[in-house]
């Protein structure tokens, strides 16, 4: 991956998935990789929506990718 690629706590990997494959699209000229990209970003988007998980030290609630980076002295996220 380059430094560009990397995810972060603002992307997660099916946003980048989705980002990547509509960038492709604009660039392709090729009306057979057209159509795979864009059948590609079909199932993207019919992809069933990512668990939430809770952070097992403060009890924040979210995305598996975004738990994994935040940052526990922030507020728990509970109302």
């Amino acid at each position: 991956m380059t430094g560009r690629d990397r995810r972060t706590p603002e992307r997660t990997a099916r946003e980048a998935l989705e980002m990547h494959l509509v960038q492709a699209l604009t660039r392709c000229e090729s009306i057979a990789v057209r159509d795979h990209l864009q059948a590609a970003l079909r199932y993207c988007r019919e992809l069933p929506p990512t668990p939430l998980v809770e952070c097992p030290v403060c009890g924040r609630v979210g995305l598996p990718e975004r738990i994994q980076v935040h940052d526990c002295s922030e507020d728990t996220g509970r109302d």
